[in-house]
Protein backbone atom coordinates (compact mmCIF):
# COMPACT_ATOMS: atom_id res chain seq x y z
CA UNK A 1 0.00 0.00 0.00
CA UNK A 2 1.81 3.35 -0.56
CA UNK A 3 2.16 5.65 2.09
CA UNK A 4 0.90 9.44 1.70
CA UNK A 5 2.36 12.21 3.79
CA UNK A 6 4.19 10.24 6.49
CA UNK A 7 2.88 11.27 10.34
CA UNK A 8 5.27 10.31 13.20
CA UNK A 9 4.55 7.11 14.42
CA UNK A 10 5.30 5.82 10.74
CA UNK A 11 8.84 7.26 10.81
CA UNK A 12 11.28 4.86 10.30
CA UNK A 13 8.34 1.99 10.56
CA UNK A 14 9.33 -1.10 8.38
CA UNK A 15 7.87 -4.31 6.77
CA UNK A 16 8.75 -7.21 8.55
CA UNK A 17 6.37 -10.25 7.33
CA UNK A 18 6.00 -11.57 4.20
CA UNK A 19 2.70 -11.79 2.01
CA UNK A 20 0.44 -14.28 1.85
CA UNK A 21 1.78 -16.94 -0.66
CA UNK A 22 -1.01 -19.72 -1.49
CA UNK A 23 -3.98 -20.86 0.74
CA UNK A 24 -3.89 -21.06 4.50
CA UNK A 25 -5.78 -22.95 6.91
CA UNK A 26 -6.44 -21.50 10.46
CA UNK A 27 -9.31 -20.66 13.35
CA UNK A 28 -9.78 -17.56 12.36
CA UNK A 29 -8.68 -14.92 9.50
CA UNK A 30 -8.45 -11.20 10.74
CA UNK A 31 -8.46 -9.03 8.09
CA UNK A 32 -6.47 -5.67 8.68
CA UNK A 33 -3.42 -4.53 10.85
CA UNK A 34 -4.65 -1.69 12.85
CA UNK A 35 -5.31 -1.75 16.45
CA UNK A 36 -8.00 -3.17 16.40
CA UNK A 37 -7.09 -6.40 13.98
CA UNK A 38 -3.64 -6.87 15.84
CA UNK A 39 -5.21 -6.81 19.49
CA UNK A 40 -8.25 -9.08 18.45
CA UNK A 41 -5.33 -11.55 16.66
CA UNK A 42 -3.31 -11.68 19.54
CA UNK A 43 -6.13 -12.21 22.24
CA UNK A 44 -7.23 -14.92 20.06
CA UNK A 45 -4.12 -16.80 19.66
CA UNK A 46 -3.30 -16.41 23.32
CA UNK A 47 -6.78 -18.46 23.59
CA UNK A 48 -5.11 -21.13 21.87
CA UNK A 49 -6.58 -20.67 18.03
CA UNK A 50 -4.73 -20.01 14.77
CA UNK A 51 -4.64 -16.84 13.27
CA UNK A 52 -3.64 -15.28 10.06
CA UNK A 53 -3.48 -11.27 10.01
CA UNK A 54 -3.70 -9.76 7.01
CA UNK A 55 -3.12 -6.37 5.90
CA UNK A 56 -2.73 -4.37 2.39
CA UNK A 57 0.16 -2.90 3.64
CA UNK A 58 2.19 -2.99 6.99
CA UNK A 59 0.95 -3.48 10.48
CA UNK A 60 0.08 -0.39 11.26
CA UNK A 61 0.28 1.81 8.33
CA UNK A 62 -3.67 2.25 7.78
CA UNK A 63 -5.72 4.43 10.02
CA UNK A 64 -3.98 3.90 13.63
CA UNK A 65 -0.36 4.93 12.03
CA UNK A 66 -2.43 8.37 11.06
CA UNK A 67 -3.92 9.24 14.53
CA UNK A 68 -2.69 11.52 17.63
CA UNK A 69 -2.70 7.85 19.80
CA UNK A 70 -4.47 9.05 23.09
CA UNK A 71 -6.42 7.08 25.20
CA UNK A 72 -8.91 8.34 26.97
CA UNK A 73 -12.60 8.58 28.00
CA UNK A 74 -12.73 12.47 27.11
CA UNK A 75 -13.81 12.40 24.19
CA UNK A 76 -14.76 15.90 23.38
CA UNK A 77 -18.28 16.77 24.83
CA UNK A 78 -19.57 13.40 24.45
CA UNK A 79 -20.84 12.64 27.55
CA UNK A 80 -23.99 15.36 27.16
CA UNK A 81 -24.56 14.52 24.00
CA UNK A 82 -25.05 10.63 25.41
CA UNK A 83 -26.88 11.67 28.02
CA UNK A 84 -29.57 13.71 25.68
CA UNK A 85 -29.41 10.98 23.29
CA UNK A 86 -29.38 7.50 25.07
CA UNK A 87 -29.51 8.36 28.93
CA UNK A 88 -26.89 8.01 31.59
CA UNK A 89 -26.49 4.35 31.63
CA UNK A 90 -25.56 4.03 28.11
CA UNK A 91 -22.85 7.00 29.23
CA UNK A 92 -21.90 5.01 32.13
CA UNK A 93 -21.14 1.50 30.14
CA UNK A 94 -19.53 3.95 27.53
CA UNK A 95 -17.25 5.36 30.23
CA UNK A 96 -16.10 2.83 31.77
CA UNK A 97 -15.74 0.65 29.03
CA UNK A 98 -13.30 3.10 27.32
CA UNK A 99 -11.78 3.24 30.51
CA UNK A 100 -11.42 -0.18 30.45
CA UNK A 101 -9.84 -0.35 27.09
CA UNK A 102 -7.40 1.99 28.64
CA UNK A 103 -6.08 -0.55 31.17
CA UNK A 104 -6.11 -3.64 29.29
CA UNK A 105 -3.81 -1.51 26.66
CA UNK A 106 -1.49 -0.66 30.29
CA UNK A 107 -2.00 -4.18 31.18
CA UNK A 108 -0.42 -5.39 28.03
CA UNK A 109 2.45 -3.35 27.68
CA UNK A 110 3.14 -3.93 31.51
CA UNK A 111 2.88 -8.01 30.88
CA UNK A 112 4.89 -8.15 27.66
CA UNK A 113 7.44 -4.78 28.54
CA UNK A 114 6.73 -3.63 25.24
CA UNK A 115 9.05 -0.25 24.88
CA UNK A 116 5.97 2.20 22.91
CA UNK A 117 6.53 5.74 25.16
CA UNK A 118 3.43 4.70 26.64
CA UNK A 119 2.88 7.57 29.51
CA UNK A 120 -0.04 8.33 31.85
CA UNK A 121 -1.54 11.65 31.79
CA UNK A 122 -4.40 13.62 32.25
CA UNK A 123 -6.84 14.74 29.51
CA UNK A 124 -8.34 17.96 29.32
CA UNK A 125 -11.27 19.21 26.97
CA UNK A 126 -11.68 22.67 27.16
CA UNK A 127 -12.53 26.38 25.58
CA UNK A 128 -11.05 29.18 25.28
CA UNK A 129 -13.60 32.09 24.66
CA UNK A 130 -16.22 32.38 27.80
CA UNK A 131 -19.08 31.65 25.23
CA UNK A 132 -18.26 28.37 25.18
CA UNK A 133 -17.73 27.54 28.65
CA UNK A 134 -21.12 26.73 29.13
CA UNK A 135 -20.33 23.85 26.81
CA UNK A 136 -17.90 22.66 29.66
CA UNK A 137 -19.56 22.89 32.22
CA UNK A 138 -22.59 20.71 31.01
CA UNK A 139 -19.75 17.91 30.01
CA UNK A 140 -18.40 18.03 33.14
CA UNK A 141 -22.33 17.30 35.05
CA UNK A 142 -23.01 14.65 32.63
CA UNK A 143 -19.57 13.07 32.72
CA UNK A 144 -19.57 12.79 36.55
CA UNK A 145 -23.29 11.63 36.00
CA UNK A 146 -21.73 8.96 33.62
CA UNK A 147 -19.05 8.00 36.65
CA UNK A 148 -15.81 9.83 35.15
CA UNK A 149 -14.05 11.48 37.79
CA UNK A 150 -14.24 15.04 36.28
CA UNK A 151 -12.82 18.13 37.25
CA UNK A 152 -13.63 21.66 36.79
CA UNK A 153 -10.94 23.57 36.45
CA UNK A 154 -9.68 26.98 34.81
CA UNK A 155 -5.50 26.24 35.27
CA UNK A 156 -3.80 24.24 32.97
CA UNK A 157 -0.07 23.75 31.44
CA UNK A 158 -0.86 25.13 28.07
CA UNK A 159 1.12 28.58 27.20
CA UNK A 160 -1.78 30.72 27.31
CA UNK A 161 -4.99 31.10 28.83
CA UNK A 162 -8.80 28.87 28.81
CA UNK A 163 -12.11 30.07 30.02
CA UNK A 164 -12.39 26.56 31.53
CA UNK A 165 -11.68 22.76 30.93
CA UNK A 166 -12.69 19.40 32.04
CA UNK A 167 -9.85 17.55 33.32
CA UNK A 168 -10.10 13.62 33.78
CA UNK A 169 -6.92 11.59 35.46
CA UNK A 170 -5.60 8.19 34.85
CA UNK A 171 -5.79 8.80 31.19
CA UNK A 172 -2.48 7.75 28.65
CA UNK A 173 -1.15 8.44 25.54
CA UNK A 174 1.98 6.12 23.49
CA UNK A 175 3.07 5.09 20.00
CA UNK A 176 0.97 3.46 18.24
CA UNK A 177 3.30 1.62 15.71
CA UNK A 178 5.87 0.50 18.55
CA UNK A 179 2.43 -1.11 20.14
CA UNK A 180 1.24 -2.98 17.42
CA UNK A 181 4.90 -4.23 16.01
CA UNK A 182 5.26 -5.67 19.19
CA UNK A 183 2.24 -7.48 19.59
CA UNK A 184 2.14 -8.34 15.88
CA UNK A 185 5.58 -10.36 17.13
CA UNK A 186 3.76 -12.31 19.44
CA UNK A 187 0.76 -13.06 17.07
CA UNK A 188 3.42 -14.23 14.37
CA UNK A 189 4.11 -17.85 14.83
CA UNK A 190 3.79 -21.22 16.43
CA UNK A 191 0.49 -21.80 14.02
CA UNK A 192 -0.21 -18.33 13.60
CA UNK A 193 0.88 -16.03 10.78
CA UNK A 194 0.59 -12.35 9.81
CA UNK A 195 1.02 -11.12 6.19
CA UNK A 196 1.87 -7.90 4.60
CA UNK A 197 1.07 -6.53 1.45
CA UNK A 198 -2.04 -9.15 1.19
CA UNK A 199 -5.27 -7.17 0.21
CA UNK A 200 -8.58 -8.90 1.12
CA UNK A 201 -10.93 -8.41 -1.47
CA UNK A 202 -13.81 -10.57 -0.88
CA UNK A 203 -15.03 -12.42 2.06
CA UNK A 204 -17.64 -15.94 2.15
CA UNK A 205 -19.27 -16.70 4.90
CA UNK A 206 -19.76 -20.64 5.39
CA UNK A 207 -18.03 -23.34 7.03
CA UNK A 208 -15.14 -22.67 6.37
CA UNK A 209 -15.28 -19.20 5.66
CA UNK A 210 -13.19 -18.26 2.87
CA UNK A 211 -11.17 -15.16 2.60
CA UNK A 212 -9.99 -14.21 -0.86
CA UNK A 213 -6.78 -12.03 -1.41
CA UNK A 214 -4.92 -10.81 -4.62
CA UNK A 215 -2.17 -13.79 -3.20
CA UNK A 216 -4.30 -16.72 -2.41
CA UNK A 217 -6.93 -18.10 -0.12
CA UNK A 218 -7.49 -18.24 3.65
CA UNK A 219 -10.05 -20.80 5.13
CA UNK A 220 -11.32 -20.15 8.91
CA UNK A 221 -14.25 -20.56 11.18
CA UNK A 222 -14.75 -17.19 12.15
CA UNK A 223 -13.55 -13.82 10.04
CA UNK A 224 -12.58 -10.61 11.43
CA UNK A 225 -12.67 -7.86 9.48
CA UNK A 226 -11.28 -4.95 10.65
CA UNK A 227 -10.06 -2.38 8.20
CA UNK A 228 -11.38 0.53 9.81
CA UNK A 229 -15.01 0.46 7.52
CA UNK A 230 -15.93 -2.63 6.34
CA UNK A 231 -15.20 -3.30 2.22
CA UNK A 232 -18.01 -5.90 2.42
CA UNK A 233 -21.13 -3.46 1.24
CA UNK A 234 -24.05 -6.20 2.85
CA UNK A 235 -23.34 -4.66 6.50
CA UNK A 236 -24.34 -1.44 4.85
CA UNK A 237 -22.25 0.70 7.47
CA UNK A 238 -21.03 2.81 4.69
CA UNK A 239 -25.20 4.08 4.90
CA UNK A 240 -24.70 4.11 8.92
CA UNK A 241 -21.33 5.69 9.51
CA UNK A 242 -19.59 8.71 7.45
CA UNK A 243 -16.58 9.79 6.75
CA UNK A 244 -14.04 13.04 8.21
CA UNK A 245 -10.88 14.05 7.54
CA UNK A 246 -8.82 15.54 10.03
CA UNK A 247 -4.89 17.02 10.13
CA UNK A 248 -2.13 16.76 12.04
CA UNK A 249 1.37 18.42 12.21
CA UNK A 250 4.34 17.54 14.66
CA UNK A 251 7.42 19.32 15.73
CA UNK A 252 10.13 18.73 17.96
CA UNK A 253 10.12 21.25 21.06
CA UNK A 254 11.87 21.76 24.15
CA UNK A 255 10.84 19.09 27.00
CA UNK A 256 10.27 22.09 29.35
CA UNK A 257 7.88 23.80 26.40
CA UNK A 258 5.88 20.78 25.97
CA UNK A 259 2.26 19.58 27.73
CA UNK A 260 2.61 16.84 28.79
CA UNK A 261 -1.56 16.21 28.83
CA UNK A 262 -4.05 15.82 26.10
CA UNK A 263 -5.89 18.43 25.26
CA UNK A 264 -8.93 19.17 22.87
CA UNK A 265 -10.50 21.95 22.05
CA UNK A 266 -14.47 22.69 21.89
CA UNK A 267 -14.38 26.00 20.09
CA UNK A 268 -13.84 25.83 16.28
CA UNK A 269 -11.84 25.08 14.33
CA UNK A 270 -10.74 21.97 16.95
CA UNK A 271 -7.54 22.09 18.85
CA UNK A 272 -5.88 18.50 19.74
CA UNK A 273 -2.79 18.70 21.42
CA UNK A 274 -0.24 16.54 23.11
CA UNK A 275 3.40 15.72 23.23
CA UNK A 276 5.68 12.22 23.26
CA UNK A 277 9.25 11.54 24.28
CA UNK A 278 11.97 12.78 21.34
CA UNK A 279 14.47 10.26 19.79
CA UNK A 280 17.04 13.43 22.06
CA UNK A 281 15.73 13.94 25.16
CA UNK A 282 13.62 16.77 24.08
CA UNK A 283 9.63 16.32 23.22
CA UNK A 284 7.22 16.35 19.96
CA UNK A 285 4.43 17.74 19.85
CA UNK A 286 1.60 16.97 18.06
CA UNK A 287 -0.99 19.71 16.97
CA UNK A 288 -4.31 18.49 14.81
CA UNK A 289 -7.45 19.39 13.86
CA UNK A 290 -9.16 21.18 10.63
CA UNK A 291 -11.93 18.79 9.60
CA UNK A 292 -13.97 18.39 7.43
CA UNK A 293 -16.04 15.79 4.48
CA UNK A 294 -12.56 14.16 2.30
CA UNK A 295 -12.48 15.22 -1.28
CA UNK A 296 -14.13 18.34 -1.13
CA UNK A 297 -11.90 21.35 -0.42
CA UNK A 298 -9.56 22.47 -3.05
CA UNK A 299 -6.74 24.00 -0.74
CA UNK A 300 -6.14 21.26 1.54
CA UNK A 301 -2.39 22.81 2.50
CA UNK A 302 -4.09 25.54 3.65
CA UNK A 303 -5.12 23.00 6.58
CA UNK A 304 -1.84 22.22 7.19
CA UNK A 305 -0.62 25.78 6.81
CA UNK A 306 -3.43 26.40 10.08
CA UNK A 307 -1.81 23.98 12.03
CA UNK A 308 1.24 24.91 11.87
CA UNK A 309 0.92 28.59 12.58
CA UNK A 310 -1.29 27.86 15.89
CA UNK A 311 1.96 25.57 16.83
CA UNK A 312 4.33 27.82 15.87
CA UNK A 313 2.42 31.20 17.77
CA UNK A 314 1.23 29.00 20.65
CA UNK A 315 3.91 27.27 21.38
CA UNK A 316 7.01 28.62 19.57
CA UNK A 317 7.98 25.84 17.30
CA UNK A 318 10.26 26.14 14.51
CA UNK A 319 11.01 23.39 11.83
CA UNK A 320 7.47 21.41 11.18
CA UNK A 321 9.12 18.17 9.89
CA UNK A 322 5.87 15.73 10.05
CA UNK A 323 2.46 16.23 8.83
CA UNK A 324 -0.39 13.85 8.24
CA UNK A 325 -4.15 13.38 7.57
CA UNK A 326 -6.78 10.61 7.85
CA UNK A 327 -10.09 9.73 7.72
CA UNK A 328 -12.38 8.34 10.34
CA UNK A 329 -15.94 7.19 10.92
CA UNK A 330 -18.74 8.52 12.83
CA UNK A 331 -21.96 6.70 13.59
CA UNK A 332 -25.33 7.99 13.12
CA UNK A 333 -25.64 7.30 17.15
CA UNK A 334 -22.72 8.55 18.42
CA UNK A 335 -21.87 4.67 19.74
CA UNK A 336 -19.61 2.49 17.70
CA UNK A 337 -20.72 -1.07 15.63
CA UNK A 338 -19.33 -3.95 16.87
CA UNK A 339 -20.43 -7.44 16.54
CA UNK A 340 -21.98 -9.55 13.49
CA UNK A 341 -21.74 -8.17 9.97
CA UNK A 342 -25.35 -9.82 9.39
CA UNK A 343 -28.27 -10.54 11.82
CA UNK A 344 -28.19 -14.63 11.51
CA UNK A 345 -24.43 -15.34 10.62
CA UNK A 346 -22.09 -15.41 13.56
CA UNK A 347 -19.00 -16.36 11.36
CA UNK A 348 -18.40 -13.34 9.99
CA UNK A 349 -17.67 -10.19 12.34
CA UNK A 350 -16.69 -6.22 12.17
CA UNK A 351 -15.97 -3.21 14.02
CA UNK A 352 -16.19 0.29 12.93
CA UNK A 353 -17.44 3.68 13.56
CA UNK A 354 -14.97 4.75 16.47
CA UNK A 355 -15.54 9.24 15.68
CA UNK A 356 -11.95 9.66 15.55
CA UNK A 357 -11.25 7.99 19.35
CA UNK A 358 -9.63 4.69 17.83
CA UNK A 359 -7.41 3.62 20.34
CA UNK A 360 -9.84 2.76 22.82
CA UNK A 361 -12.33 2.52 20.98
CA UNK A 362 -10.58 -0.41 18.52
CA UNK A 363 -9.10 -2.05 22.03
CA UNK A 364 -12.61 -2.36 23.16
CA UNK A 365 -14.00 -3.72 19.94
CA UNK A 366 -10.67 -6.13 19.94
CA UNK A 367 -11.87 -8.00 23.45
CA UNK A 368 -15.82 -7.98 22.51
CA UNK A 369 -14.56 -9.71 19.17
CA UNK A 370 -12.90 -12.33 20.97
CA UNK A 371 -15.33 -13.24 23.52
CA UNK A 372 -17.72 -13.24 20.38
CA UNK A 373 -15.42 -15.89 19.22
CA UNK A 374 -14.74 -17.63 21.87
CA UNK A 375 -18.26 -17.76 23.00
CA UNK A 376 -17.82 -15.96 26.27
CA UNK A 377 -20.35 -13.17 27.46
CA UNK A 378 -19.79 -9.40 26.81
CA UNK A 379 -21.01 -6.78 29.02
CA UNK A 380 -21.15 -4.43 26.08
CA UNK A 381 -22.10 -6.84 23.44
CA UNK A 382 -25.65 -5.89 23.02
CA UNK A 383 -24.65 -1.89 23.77
CA UNK A 384 -22.53 -1.92 20.33
CA UNK A 385 -24.20 -4.40 18.92
CA UNK A 386 -23.66 -4.18 14.97
CA UNK A 387 -26.96 -4.58 13.73
CA UNK A 388 -28.98 -2.59 16.25
CA UNK A 389 -32.42 -0.57 15.57
CA UNK A 390 -32.23 2.64 17.38
CA UNK A 391 -34.67 4.91 15.15
CA UNK A 392 -34.94 7.70 17.81
CA UNK A 393 -31.54 8.65 18.77
CA UNK A 394 -30.16 7.85 14.35
CA UNK A 395 -33.31 8.57 12.20
CA UNK A 396 -32.23 12.09 11.53
CA UNK A 397 -28.55 11.72 11.02
CA UNK A 398 -28.85 8.92 9.08
CA UNK A 399 -31.06 10.61 6.30
CA UNK A 400 -29.41 13.81 6.59
CA UNK A 401 -26.23 12.08 5.60
CA UNK A 402 -27.13 9.72 2.84
CA UNK A 403 -29.00 12.36 1.56
CA UNK A 404 -25.78 14.48 1.60
CA UNK A 405 -24.08 11.23 -0.51
CA UNK A 406 -27.09 11.14 -3.20
CA UNK A 407 -26.46 15.12 -3.47
CA UNK A 408 -22.41 14.39 -3.92
CA UNK A 409 -23.13 10.92 -6.24
CA UNK A 410 -25.65 12.78 -8.68
CA UNK A 411 -24.38 16.44 -8.54
CA UNK A 412 -20.83 15.55 -9.64
CA UNK A 413 -22.24 13.63 -12.47
CA UNK A 414 -23.47 16.85 -13.63
CA UNK A 415 -21.57 19.59 -13.06
CA UNK A 416 -19.25 20.88 -15.36
CA UNK A 417 -15.80 20.12 -15.61
CA UNK A 418 -12.85 21.75 -18.12
CA UNK A 419 -12.18 19.66 -21.03
CA UNK A 420 -8.94 18.13 -22.18
CA UNK A 421 -7.40 21.72 -22.31
CA UNK A 422 -7.21 21.90 -18.80
CA UNK A 423 -4.61 18.93 -18.71
CA UNK A 424 -1.36 20.94 -20.19
CA UNK A 425 -2.07 24.04 -17.74
CA UNK A 426 -1.68 21.81 -14.66
CA UNK A 427 1.41 22.30 -12.60
CA UNK A 428 3.44 19.03 -11.14
CA UNK A 429 1.89 18.52 -7.76
CA UNK A 430 -1.98 19.35 -9.38
CA UNK A 431 -4.71 17.57 -10.24
CA UNK A 432 -8.11 18.04 -11.59
CA UNK A 433 -11.18 15.86 -12.95
CA UNK A 434 -11.31 16.24 -16.46
CA UNK A 435 -14.52 15.65 -18.78
CA UNK A 436 -14.46 14.80 -22.30
CA UNK A 437 -17.55 13.37 -23.81
CA UNK A 438 -19.42 11.61 -21.38
CA UNK A 439 -16.89 10.36 -19.17
CA UNK A 440 -14.82 12.06 -16.17
CA UNK A 441 -10.85 10.91 -15.77
CA UNK A 442 -9.16 12.04 -13.00
CA UNK A 443 -6.01 13.26 -13.93
CA UNK A 444 -2.77 14.98 -11.83
CA UNK A 445 0.77 15.70 -12.85
CA UNK A 446 3.91 14.03 -10.93
CA UNK A 447 7.06 16.47 -9.86
CA UNK A 448 8.49 15.42 -12.95
CA UNK A 449 5.95 15.63 -15.44
CA UNK A 450 4.43 12.79 -15.60
CA UNK A 451 0.71 12.59 -16.11
CA UNK A 452 -1.21 10.31 -14.28
CA UNK A 453 -4.84 9.38 -15.77
CA UNK A 454 -7.33 7.31 -14.03
CA UNK A 455 -11.18 6.65 -14.05
CA UNK A 456 -12.62 9.32 -11.60
CA UNK A 457 -15.39 7.28 -10.53
CA UNK A 458 -14.48 5.27 -6.95
CA UNK A 459 -14.41 1.86 -7.61
CA UNK A 460 -16.60 1.35 -4.59
CA UNK A 461 -19.76 2.21 -5.02
CA UNK A 462 -19.12 4.72 -8.23
CA UNK A 463 -18.82 8.46 -7.05
CA UNK A 464 -15.96 10.55 -8.14
CA UNK A 465 -13.23 11.27 -6.08
CA UNK A 466 -11.78 14.59 -5.54
CA UNK A 467 -8.20 15.67 -5.46
CA UNK A 468 -6.18 16.83 -2.03
CA UNK A 469 -3.11 18.61 -3.59
CA UNK A 470 -1.04 18.27 0.42
CA UNK A 471 -1.71 14.52 0.31
CA UNK A 472 -1.60 14.32 -3.26
CA UNK A 473 -4.72 11.72 -3.55
CA UNK A 474 -8.15 11.30 -4.65
CA UNK A 475 -10.60 10.75 -2.13
CA UNK A 476 -13.94 9.65 -2.27
CA UNK A 477 -16.54 12.18 -0.71
CA UNK A 478 -19.18 9.63 -0.22
CA UNK A 479 -17.62 6.64 1.62
CA UNK A 480 -13.77 8.01 2.35
CA UNK A 481 -11.74 5.95 -0.18
CA UNK A 482 -8.40 6.96 -0.92
CA UNK A 483 -6.17 6.73 -3.66
CA UNK A 484 -2.82 7.53 -4.64
CA UNK A 485 -2.33 9.78 -7.62
CA UNK A 486 -1.33 6.93 -9.93
CA UNK A 487 -5.08 5.35 -8.82
CA UNK A 488 -3.63 2.78 -6.33
CA UNK A 489 -6.13 2.17 -3.01
CA UNK A 490 -4.39 3.78 0.01
CA UNK A 491 -7.47 3.40 2.06
CA UNK A 492 -11.36 1.37 1.69
CA UNK A 493 -13.63 0.26 1.39
CA UNK A 494 -12.89 0.73 -1.98
CA UNK A 495 -10.41 -2.74 -2.44
CA UNK A 496 -9.90 -1.87 -6.27
CA UNK A 497 -7.88 0.69 -8.02
CA UNK A 498 -9.37 3.08 -10.03
CA UNK A 499 -8.30 2.35 -13.50
CA UNK A 500 -5.73 3.78 -15.58
CA UNK A 501 -6.87 5.46 -19.15
CA UNK A 502 -5.82 7.00 -21.94
CA UNK A 503 -6.35 10.97 -22.87
CA UNK A 504 -6.43 10.35 -26.93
Amino acid sequence: MQQLNTPLWLDGADTRYAPLDGDADVDVAVVGAGITGVTAAHLLKQAGLRVALLETGAVGSGATGYTTAKLTVGHGVVYRDLVGKHGVEVARAYARSNQEAIEQVAALVDTHRIDCDFERASNYVYAESRGEAGQIEEEVGAARAAGVAAELTHETELPYPVAAAVRVDGQAQFHPWKYLAALAALVDGDGSRVYERTRAVHVRSGDPCVVETQRGRVRARHVVVATQLPFLDRGLFFAKAHPTKSYAVAAKVPADAAPRGMYISVDQPTRSIRSTPGSDGGRVLVVGGEGHKPGTDPDTDARYRKLEDFARERFGVGDVRWRWSTHDYVPVDSLPYVGRLRRGDDRVLVATGYAKWGMTKGTLAAAMLADAILGRPNPYAQLYDANRLNPRQSAARFAKENAQVGGYFFRDRLRSRPGRDAVERLAPGEGTIVRVGAKQYAVSRADGGELHVVSARCTHLGCIVGWNPADRAWECPCHGSRFAADGTVVQGPATADLPRRELD
